[in-house]
């Protein structure tokens, strides 16, 4: 699989891809070089290295939700 087929995948079929690696020995680094992916590519796709368990899990979280933002308001001129 590469990056561009990877990328495509939703949040908790990427940890799967990338657990697969984990669980045939590499290290998270090596997982990830694998399929070409960096650490921004997966923080932006909720994807992160669980230390306590070991393996990749999706905190994927669904809309928009920026709580220091008012749209509904005027801003200020």
């Amino acid at each position: 699989m590469n990056r561009e087929e990877f990328m495509a995948l939703e949040s908790p079929k990427k940890a799967e891809e990338l657990n697969v690696f984990i669980e045939a020995g590499m290290s998270q680094k090596e997982a990830m070089a694998q399929i070409g992916v960096s650490l921004k590519d997966l923080v932006a796709a909720q994807v992160f290295f669980s230390k306590g368990e070991g393996r990749f899990v999706a905190n994927a979280v669904g809309g928009f939700s920026n709580f220091h933002s008012d749209t509904t308001a005027e801003a200020a001129k």
